[in-house]
Parts: structure tokens; sequence; C-alpha cells
């Protein structure tokens, strides 16, 4: 009897702490994320705010601007726009959504799980020109900032009769993370196949996995959120109490100057050293054969269009450049480049898309990169000034006139000199 009282002690707390976690975990409980943990996460780019739903949910409701892009953002000089709304009171409160290796499938994911809090927003999409090489997004990078509860969600709202929703499955299963759980492959599976999901998985992703994941999400996320605020506020402190883009752009040559000192590339002292100095010789005429026109990346883009299309959101696109003194010393052309910004405004334009900041030309003036392929001092600047015109606009019911074309091989591979 002794040894069944012991066992009972040992036993006993361990059915509670199962019984209790099976409770948090589905039951119907709702944890809240208060407006101080939205304003954090705001400027965190941390991975699992990106994974994660209620808070850039909450941070919708409550007026911020989302803006999706991915390692630019974490630039954050006295000219990025989280910093110049905080100084001006720009009359938008940024929301970063991106990290390096987030692409178009990461963003389509993201958005889609945002649902009716998307709905009549406006966003501004950051596009980078290295998305688009010939492989597509990078699985590695793309399984980084996989989320199940986002998979979740697109596969209980997926329609098998959209081509949209069955290439999104097609390319969820083209990588590691879309094949990592059995009972979300299949479905997966069903949607890119047309057909309906069986029975058992709509219950074990649609009913039991979904509740799981949401409060793993409202329980967790908000404890790993790396904390910028102050570092937001250190950036405030040279600016000018007044808000006049001549004397800030004088302002960002100055510190641009400043802090280029090292190298002949207009490039910032503490990346060129850390990351370029070493290697610098053997990336000579290194990418005279880089291209930016081909591949899956296109159609990968469609996806987050259709996305804004389905909830009427109005974006504004930026199209960043590449530092000029770099593509001369790496061999990249200016051409090609030119040729990406033909056919990626071809798919905005001839959609309806038509708020485009076109900056790939901009990156031989002096100190708007930071580095090799990021805007920093007078970039920001300039982006800073579009995004505050955009958001000052009336914000109109848009009329997009999709085509899914632009989820075709013919596109992927479509030569952008054959453009009208």
């Amino acid at each position: 009897m002794n040894n069944l009282k012991k066992l009972g002690k040992i036993i006993a707390p361990m059915i509670l702490a199962a019984v209790l976690a099976i409770a948090l975990l589905y039951g119907p409980w709702h944890f809240p994320a208060s407006s101080q943990t939205v304003k954090k996460a705001s400027t965190s780019l941390t991975a699992n705010v990106l994974r994660g739903d209620q808070i850039k949910d909450k941070a919708l409701d409550d007026g911020y601007l989302m803006m999706m892009g991915s390692s630019e953002l974490s630039r954050f000089d006295s000219f990025h726009p989280s910093v110049l709304s905080q100084k001006y009171h720009r009359g938008y409160k940024p929301f970063l959504l991106g990290s390096p290796g987030t692409q178009s499938l990461t963003h389509f994911f993201s958005t889609e799980a945002m649902g009716k809090h998307l709905d009549n927003k406006r966003v501004v999409v950051f596009i980078s020109p290295q998305w688009f090489v010939k492989e597509g997004v990078d699985p590695r990078m793309f399984g980084s900032y996989y989320s199940k509860q986002q998979a979740t969600y697109f596969i209980n709202h997926a329609n098998p009769n959209s081509l949209a929703d069955r290439y999104a499955a097609r390319r969820l299963l083209a990588m590691p993370s879309g094949k990592s759980d059995t009972d979300i492959e299949n479905s997966l599976k069903a949607i890119a196949d047309k057909r309906a999901i069986s029975g058992w998985d709509k219950f074990t992703v649609g009913k039991l996995g979904s509740v799981n994941l949401r409060h793993q999400d409202q329980i967790f996320t908000r404890l790993f959120i790396d904390n910028r605020e102050q570092l937001i506020d250190n950036r405030t402190r040279v600016l000018p109490d007044h808000y006049d883009y001549q004397r800030l752009d004088q302002l960002a040559f100055d510190l641009g100057k400043e802090h280029t000192t090292n190298n002949e590339f207009g490039i910032e002292n503490k990346f060129y050293q850390r990351k370029l100095k070493r290697y610098v010789k053997g990336l000579k005429n290194s990418q005279t054969h880089f291209t930016y026109e081909y591949g899956p990346e296109f159609s990968d883009f469609q996806l987050l269009l259709n996305q804004f299309q389905r909830h009427h959101v109005t974006p504004l696109f930026v199209i960043t450049p590449v530092n000029g003194a770099w593509m001369d010393y790496t061999g990249l052309h200016q051409s090609m480049l030119d040729r990406f910004d033909r056919k990626i405004k071809y798919q905005l334009q001839s959609q309806g898309f038509n708020n485009i900041v076109d900056l790939h030309r901009d990156g031989r003036i002096p100190f708007f990169m930071q580095d090799t392929i990021h805007i920093g001092w007078r970039g920001w600047l300039r982006v800073d000034r579009h995004i505050h015109h955009f958001v000052q606009q009336p914000l109109k019911q848009p009329n997009y006139q999709m085509n899914d074309y632009f989820y075709t091989k013919k596109w992927q591979k479509r030569n952008p000199q054959t453009l009208p």
C-alpha cells in the first residue's frame, strides 16, 4: 500500500500537468496581446513575430502600416522610416515584416493568415531584384520562416478550384517544410490535385491543429521579441526638431560620408570591414552572368498580388537599387536590371497596381546605399517621403484585373525584351 501511495505521489503531478497542458493548448481560451507588445514587435524583425498571427492582426486593427520586405528593413540608420515616423509623427506607425531570406512566398502565407484584418488596408512592399534568381527562394531560408499555423490557415481557406491556391499548395509541397507534417502534406496534395480534403485531415488540421497552434502563438510569441525601442530613440537624436527635406538630405549626405571612409564603394565601414574586406579581391567580375529576369519568384510574387486583390488592399511597391560602384566592380549589368525592372513593372501595372516607387537606377547617388544591395541614409529619406505622400492620399477602392498567366512557366521564362 505504501508503494502505491508513493507511486500515486509521483504519477498524480504528471497527470495534472498533462491535463493542464491540454486545457491550455486546446481549451476555449484567448490571451490578447497588449498595445505595448505590438509596439515592441513593430520594429523587432523577430522571426517568431513573422511566423505568428495574433500580434500582426492586432497591429493591423490598431492602424499600423505593414512594411514587407527582407534584410533592408534591418538597416536602422537615422533616416529609416521607423525612426523618421517616431521623430516627426508622420501619420503612420510602421510594422516591419521581413528578415534576410524572406521573399514573396513567405509574405504570401503571412498575409493569407491575416484574413479579414487585412481588408481595405494600405501596405508597403519592398521588391529586391535579388529575390528573382532562376532557382527561386532557397528552401532552407523559407524553412526558417515557415509557419505551421499559417499553412494550416491556408489549408482551411483554400479553394481547390482556384489556380492560385493550387499553385500555392504545389509551391509549399516543393519545400521540405511542407512535407514535415503528414496531415498537412496530404491536405496540400489534395488542394494541388483539385480534390476535396479528407474528413480525417479536416479534423486534425482544421479543428485540432488550428486551436493548438493559435494558443501556442498567443502564449509563446510575445516571450521572444527583440526590443529595438532604445535603438530607435537613439537614432532620432541626431535629427533636427522640424522636418525639412533639404536639410535632412544634407545631413544624410554628411553622415553617409562620415561612415564610408575605409572603402571605394560607398559601403558602411563596419559592414565592409566585417563582411567584405577579406573577400573583395575574389569578387571582381563575379556577377557578370547574374540575371534576375527568370524563375518561380515571379509567380510567387503573383500570389501576394492575388492576396491584395482578394482583400482590397492598396499597396505601395518600392523597387530597390543595387550599389552602382559595387555593380561596376562585380560586373553586374545595369541593362539586366533594366530588363528585370521592365518585367516586374509589367506584371504590376497590367493588373492595376500602379503605386510604384522605382529606385532601380538610383544606386549611383552618393550615400543612397548603405552597402552592396541595401538602401541607407539618403535612400531611406527618399523612401520615407514617398511613403508619407502615399499615406496622405485618400484611400480609393482599388480595381485590379488579375491574370492567371503570371502563374505559368511561360511567364517565368519570358524574355522581358518581348514585352510591349
